[in-house]
């Protein structure tokens, strides 16, 4: 999986390292990446509903909201029992590896759906002529983006975030007067399985709940930021789609299905003018397609997550130079143009969309709420169980009713469990090397001391720079310092594991001879991350260091702009008191 190595005639070996895991988000950015997800569903869900059940339809939204709020309320359970990642696979893997991996691949089929339906409907939105072909084009932009590394900046989040909760103030400032006052609100007709069949058909606010327990790994305190996270998007989902869908109702004459793709617009247009079309345009289409990109990057995660696991096969563990896995990136990016190729539209596309997130939220609800090692209260756990009983009878409703829904997340379970099939025997036929079966936490390579060190120098470096290491060794040497030498394996992945096997190709050895032939004190240390700038300075501070050394980069605008500056990074954290020396050479 190392695909940056130097060629070398060691032979290549495995070795468990113990990975870097930053814990850099606060609730505030937590909570503009989370909306961008869970928070689309205000630009789809009323129109849906509209379609379905008309004048009727507020009754099956306030139904939603409550739902939605029951689920966000065993999340905060959830977030607070996992700080590590309390998504699917992670919280049900260590009771049943196949059920684990079930609660993933539905999760995927979800991921999917997300990113094609957000596209579609942001280019609707938009108002672009060919959507379907729009959205393609769209994707595939995302997927060349993202081979630059994950595209989930918390403070630009944090923009459109903030940028699109101004836009839906202002439509609900201009039509809440009327919406509270003038809205047509009919009484449900056809029976209880009638109305159960509609609200189950655009269950659709559920669908980023479940992106919050996955970011619990990232944030600095997971369980007071993932509680205060949830607040506060579950307030911004349930006050607008309450509100706005108050407005929508109070339009006389308008026809169920109409406006179906871009509603948000629409009422936008309706309530404050024509002009306020395209700042709602807009606003939604960038959120949407953000909300794409969000789906994107957890598809890539679990693939990559389940490959370490041999739940999927090795392959695609297989990094760029950028520590993003090719395969999972081409999947990601593939998956959802296949399904915008069959179904090319947004009502049909959402029969699609619930089913993975319910079942998936089922597993997790019900793994948790029965698992004997989680310690919870009872009136903990009778709410938790209730509520997994509860998202399992809307999964069977779905499925049973949404025929397209029950065909397409069973086609994503049999790909997925073939693939694991695949690499299960692949790993019964052919043996383990020896030298990976033996491989254990394998120590630091140093040299022990023969008197204090003057200062402590830490270099860093990505593969073998002869030039770096050379003038961090005399740098070391004529000051009789100390030298760390780091190498950070950049994977772009988000959360990783506590420990993951590397392939190596034996280059530390050629770091060691560098620095015993020098004579000086030396420590290597070899770390996986997601964050190079981060690591750096981390290790940094649990040393103590006196100087960090770098090597200057090579790399175009264009990869400056996308990957960010690993330098400014760094000089942004680093204490005051710690030298930073960029080599050149």
């Amino acid at each position: 999986m190392d695909t940056d190595s130097t060629h070398s005639s060691t032979p290549h070996k495995v070795k468990e390292l113990a990975t870097s895991r930053p814990r850099v988000l606060g609730w505030l950015r937590s909570a503009a990446i989370l909306d961008g997800d869970w928070g689309t569903s205000v630009a789809y869900v009323m129109g849906i509903g509209f379609a379905l059940a008309g004048y009727a339809s507020y009754w099956h939204l306030v139904a939603m909201m409550l739902l939605t709020t029951l689920i966000a309320f065993n999340y905060i359970t959830i977030c607070r029992l996992y700080p590590n990642g309390g998504g699917v696979y992670s919280s049900v893997y260590h009771r049943s590896h196949l059920l684990g991996v079930i609660g993933a691949l539905l999760l995927s089929a979800d991921y999917i759906v997300t990113m094609s339906l957000s596209v579609l409907d942001a280019c609707h939105y938009l108002n672009v002529s060919n959507p379907p072909l729009a959205a393609a084009l769209i994707i595939i932009g995302i997927g060349i983006l993202n081979w630059y590394g994950p595209k989930h900046s918390g403070g630009l989040a944090l923009v459109i975030s903030f940028f699109t909760l101004l836009v839906l103030a202002t439509i609900i400032g201009f039509s809440f007067h009327t919406g509270i006052t003038q809205a047509h609100i009919e009484r449900p007709t056809g029976g209880f399985f009638h109305n159960w069949s509609i609200f189950t058909g655009f269950v659709l606010s559920l669908s980023g709940v479940e992106a919050i327990s996955n970011m619990t790994g990232l944030m600095r305190d997971p369980a007071r930021d993932s509680r205060r996270t949830i607040f506060v998007v579950l307030t911004k989902v349930v006050i607008a789609n309450l509100c706005l869908g108050l407005a929508l109702l109070a339009i006389p004459g308008l026809h169920p299905g109409e406006h179906l793709e871009d509603m948000l617009r629409f009422l936008g247009e309706h309530y404050v003018g024509n002009w306020f079309g395209w700042v709602v345009a807009l606003s939604l289409g960038v959120l949407l397609i953000s909300a794409g990109n969000t789906a994107l990057n957890g598809l890539i995660s679990i693939q990559f997550l389940m490959a370490l696991d041999r739940e999927l096969p090795t392959s695609l563990r297989r990094l760029n130079r950028y520590g993003v896995p090719i395969i999972p990136l081409i999947i990601a990016t593939l998956a959802p143009i296949l399904v915008i190729m069959f179904i090319r539209d947004v009502e049909t596309m959402s029969h699609l969309y619930a089913i993975g997130v319910v079942s998936a939220i089922t597993i997790n609800l019900g793994s948790t709420a029965t698992d004997p090692d989680v310690s919870l209260k009872p009136s903990v756990k009778y709410f938790t169980t209730a509520s997994a009983i509860i998202m399992f009878l809307i999964a069977i409703s779905i499925a049973i009713n949404k025929h397209e829904a029950t065909i397409f997340v069973l086609i994503i379970l049999a790909v997925g469990l073939t693939a694991r099939y695949v690499a299960q025997r692949k790993i019964v036929a052919q043996p383990i090397p020896a030298e990976i079966q033996a491989a254990e936490p394998q120590p630091t390579k140093k040299r022990r001391r023969i008197s204090i060190p003057s200062a402590k120098f830490l270099v860093a470096i990505k593969g073998m720079n002869e030039r770096l290491l050379k003038f961090a060794i005399e740098e070391a040497k004529q000051r009789g310092a100390l030298l760390f030498i780091l190498h950070v394996k950049e994977i772009a992945v988000g959360t990783l594991p506590e420990r993951l096997e590397i392939q190596t190709n034996g280059f530390e050895d050629k770091i060691e001879k560098a620095c015993l032939d020098a004579g000086i004190d030396f420590q290597i240390i070899s770390i996986p991350s997601y964050d190079v700038g981060y690591t750096i300075a981390e290790q940094a501070a649990t040393f103590g260091v006196d100087r960090v050394i770098l090597g200057a980069t090579k790399r175009s605008v264009l990869e400056n702009m996308l990957r960010g500056n690993v330098i400014r990074t760094l000089s942004a954290l680093l204490p005051e008191d710690v030298q930073l020396i960029i080599f050149g050479g």
